[in-house]
């Protein structure tokens, strides 16, 4: 259970989506051309446009898998909460689609078949080709990217820049209210601050406790007033940061974290930024 809730990165680009279901296809086409497993159209006339029908129909499964289903189930399709759990789910729903489809695509041949045992039929034979290569493939690159963002981690924390002499800028945060006085502190009294809609909470340090305050401003709005401060960095949609108050960089499958002193949690650094970012 605990390696399932692992966090698993979830596959979003549109161009890689579109990759898998045409390799996805173009394998399988292959894959029954060449060793023709469970007697498949050996004897039939038209045999390639046949088993070309198959590669069609995995193309159909893996684009409606990764395409229509995120948008049916946007909260389940969270980026940031995906797991190897879910990644599995995935893949079983893909296999059970992908079967449909060829049930369909062999029922449209062969129309005195029963369609319901054509198409568990079909769920068998997916199943056993599809199965094991897929978990093999989640546990690999599971585990590959946890080496690599575990590596990634460890460069930046060595990259860190020793602590120095506090700075003395001033760091001056106005509302969207032009009403209300504009929050003053010093530059390293600012740890980061986190957007809520639109809304964002400051996280300061007052006599060395960690402190918050809730404003109306976006957080890009912050970014703007504070764009002539090297230190404050954006490292997520969501955070604006003081690289004076990073202590290490952590790295998992998922992505990069980083912990902020005198915070107890971790902050996300989003895939889009560089370790560039952080030097």
């Amino acid at each position: 259970m605990k390696w399932l809730n692992s966090p698993y990165p979830l596959l979003q680009k549109a161009k890689y989506k579109w990759l898998f279901a045409l390799l996805s296809g173009l394998f399988v086409f292959v894959f029954l051309i060449v060793f023709q497993p469970f007697g498949a159209a050996q004897s039939i006339a038209y045999k390639y446009f046949f088993l070309a029908g198959f590669g069609v129909a995995v193309f159909l499964g893996v684009a409606t898998t990764y395409f229509i289903l995120p948008k049916l189930f946007r909260e389940f399709f969270r980026p940031e909460k995906w797991t190897i759990g879910k990644e599995i789910l995935l893949q079983s729903c893909c296999i059970l689609i992908i079967s449909a489809f060829n049930s369909l695509h062999n029922y449209n041949w062969w129309r005195d078949i029963d369609l319901y045992q054509t198409f568990i039929n079909f769920l068998i034979i997916t199943i056993s080709i599809g199965i094991f290569p897929i978990i093999g493939l989640i546990f690999f690159k599971e585990r590959t990217l946890s080496k690599r963002n575990i590596e990634r981690a460890r460069l930046l924390s060595n990259q860190l820049p020793p602590k120095s002499v506090e700075e003395t800028s001033t760091v001056q945060i106005q509302e969207e209210s032009v009403k209300e006085s504009p929050i003053v502190m010093q530059l390293s009294e600012f740890v980061y601050a986190q957007s809520e809609g639109n809304y964002i909470t400051i996280y300061y340090l007052d006599d060395s406790k960690l402190m918050h305050k809730l404003i109306r401003l976006s957080l890009k709005q912050l970014e703007i007033q504070l764009e002539n401060l090297s230190q404050i960095k954006r490292c997520h949609r969501s955070y604006l940061i003081n690289t004076q108050h990073i202590t290490s960089i952590d790295g998992n499958a998922r992505s990069l974290t980083i912990q902020l002193d005198n915070v107890a949690t971790s902050i996300p650094v989003s895939r889009s930024f560089s370790k560039a970012d952080f030097k």
